[in-house]
């Protein structure tokens, strides 16, 4: 029996965990101490990681439908199926659409965007949980001249100011978030920006619980204030004011009305004066916020890292500004090309009814979550690959099984742009080929010689050919706990620049008729309604338990909202939204959020396939968006 070092594939945290192994079955997990940012410690997820590896809901075999039904084949056969139908097609007309995975390794998604572009001929692509994140990126590469995380999370540890922007931290990256509160109880002042009292709220040092979406506006109020006190103290902070931008930037912040600051967020702007003094005493500063499926919109993001450059902190070693993902290979993923900005979006190519759009190449989709799942119906041709059964193999006329984590070599980049690798632990038992292999033979069966002899030689050509991996290589990253990609190979590397931004007081979209606010968020047990919780025993039971006692998911709404309902706890109503959508759930009262508004975490079967995802506004706003709905009792 053997302890075997490893990344955990869950969330964007890119915590290091021991499998303990024979080589053939895995037995447990155990924490990596020595790890810089997970120090020895796992969330209830990753502690249960290693039961993905011995689920029986694992695809072995290539499969193609047949009069309706999915049966067994052989590779060589699958893979000439796919060779023809897609020759058939005109990749570069936008037949062919490409939807990647944010938890597939650096190596399988460098070669599926090769496959793309050099053998189907198709710039149609997209990552299932992309929304969100290509604005992160865009921001900080404007703001700081590369496009990814400023600074790392282990700087979290040092940081004299942490400041929390939306993201529920302890339920998306629960070791993060522990980090946080580690670096409260030693003295770091903790400021969280949330319409609700999540848990990391309830232990940070200054919660404003503001009104929902107005945490760019708190956030370019708090930069106000902060710019008054350098006036005050003719504080130039290293020629800021020379930076692009700073001259409209500045205009803007001093449009901003304290009386509609009050008025549009709850919050005064006498508070936030007091809470620039604090930011201002700060040596180092550490600024979080959520980044994809359910990230920020894009001003909020635009005024954290404008924030970020005039605090004249970000040179300070323990200083840091990071998307956080809820995903692990997020950053990665689009390090390596496969986002729908680098081409155009497969979700506009299913969504727009006359779209040239006939045939779709899918890896693994997360289950419940399929958008414009009656076009998919409706293609020509559908390929899937998974390492799990789901709900979109009944969409697929073509199924391959992947490996599942820890069965394969492969490398995967952190929310923090810190890339590490995670060596074959565990022989798959279905000799299952590994993504990149896979699409090598299809690339081989179209007409294309791929010379790839193992996972290291893929690394090796995706370090050539994208900006900052040129100095790692699998050797060099196997040496210790992984090194961030080198933002030094940007051209606009230090060029930093403000981001311009348009001040604007929220207005509620609700109505007399629609009078609360919903906002969606996270689900400790339940993870993203992802397919992959399904396969592990005790997250599915904490799941289990809570619909015990909501069997039909739950809203949470405060009790004076409850009390004027005429409703109690764990009562069903319905919920009615102002586009006509419609659930039937359970009310959960709170404290934690605010009258006038409610919560609903997604993991709901049919919170986002049903109810939210009409709502194209609120799926694109992510944690920002708010959802004009009416409550009746039952």
């Amino acid at each position: 029996m053997n302890y075997k070092a490893c990344v955990c594939n869950l969330c964007g945290t890119g915590c290091g965990q021991f499998l303990k192994t024979d080589g053939q079955k895995v037995f447990g997990v155990a924490p990596l101490i020595a790890h810089p940012v997970s120090k020895g410690k796992l969330c209830i997820r990753g502690w249960h990681s290693n039961e993905l590896l011995s689920t029986n809901e694992r695809i072995t075999t290539p499969l193609i439908r047949e009069q309706g039904q999915l049966r067994p084949a052989s590779y060589e056969e699958a893979i000439a199926l796919v060779a023809e139908r897609l020759t058939q097609l005109n990749g570069e007309a936008g037949e062919i659409g490409i939807l990647a995975s944010a938890r597939s390794s650096n190596e399988d998604n460098f070669t599926l965007a090769r496959l793309a572009h050099e053998v189907f001929n198709t710039r149609i692509q997209g990552i299932g949980a992309e929304a969100g994140h290509r604005k992160s990126m865009a921001s900080l590469e404007h703001a700081f001249g590369y496009p990814g995380a400023h600074g790392s999370l282990t700087s979290i540890d040092k940081a004299d100011y942490i400041l929390v922007v939306g993201t529920d931290i302890t339920r998306q990256n629960p070791i993060i978030g522990g980090n946080i509160h580690a670096a409260q109880r030693r003295g770091a002042r903790v400021v969280t920006l949330s319409s609700s009292r999540t848990q990391i709220a309830k232990l940070s040092t200054k919660h404003y619980q503001q009104k929902p979406g107005t945490k760019g506006l708190l956030v370019n109020a708090l930069a106000k204030a902060l710019l008054a006190i350098r006036t005050v103290n003719h504080d130039r902070r290293a020629n800021i004011d020379l930076l692009p931008g700073y001259a409209e930037y500045v205009a803007s912040l001093r449009s901003i009305s304290s009386v509609a600051l009050e008025r549009a967020s709850g919050i005064r702007y006498e508070e936030i004066e007091e809470e620039a003094k604090h930011l201002e005493q700060a040596k180092s500063i550490v600024i979080l916020f959520s980044s994809g499926i359910s990230g920020l919109d894009r001003p909020t993001i635009d005024a954290i890292t404008n924030l970020a450059l005039l605090t004249d902190r970000m040179d300070n070693e323990n200083s840091a500004v990071i998307p956080v993902a809820g995903i692990s290979n997020l950053q990665g993923s689009f390090d390596m090309g496969v986002s729908g900005e680098l081409g155009n979006s497969v979700f506009k190519a299913l969504a727009t009814p006359d779209s040239p759009i006939k045939a779709l190449f899918a890896i693994d989709h997360d289950d419940g979550i399929i958008r414009d799942k009656a076009r998919i119906a409706e293609l020509d041709f559908v390929v899937y690959s998974c390492a799990y059964k789901n709900a979109f193999m009944e969409l697929a006329d073509v199924v391959f099984p992947l490996p599942a984590y820890n069965e394969t070599d492969g490398t995967y980049t952190a929310a923090d742009k810190r890339v590490q690798i995670t060596h074959k632990n565990v022989d798959n038992p279905h000799g299952v080929l590994a993504g990149w292999a896979l699409f090598q033979k299809i690339a081989k069966t179209m007409g294309h010689d791929w010379q790839y002899n193992d996972t290291a030689s893929v690394f090796n050509d995706l370090a050539k050919h994208t900006p900052g991996y040129h100095d790692l290589s699998h050797a060099q990253l196997s040496k210790g706990f992984g090194q961030h990609w080198n933002p030094k190979a940007f051209a606009g590397y230090r060029q930093r620049k403000f981001n311009a931004i348009n001040i604007e007081y929220w207005e509620s979209p609700t109505t007399a008729e629609f009078p609360f606010a919903l906002m969606i968020g996270k689900a400790q047990h339940y993870w993203h309604q992802n397919n992959l919780m399904r396969k592990t025993i005790v997250p599915r039971r904490e799941y289990d338990q809570t619909l015990w006692l909501y069997p039909h998911g739950y809203i949470e709404i405060s009790p004076d909202d409850a009390t004027r309902l005429k409703v109690k706890d764990k009562w069903l109503v319905n919920v009615h939204s102002s586009i006509g959508t419609h659930m039937k759930i359970a009310v959960k009262i709170s404290p934690d959020v605010q009258n006038g508004t409610a919560y609903i975490p997604y993991f709901i079967k049919n919170m986002i396939s049903d109810f939210l995802l009409p709502y194209e506004n609120a799926y694109a706003a992510g944690e920002e968006s708010v959802v004009p709905i009416k409550i009746q009792e039952a």
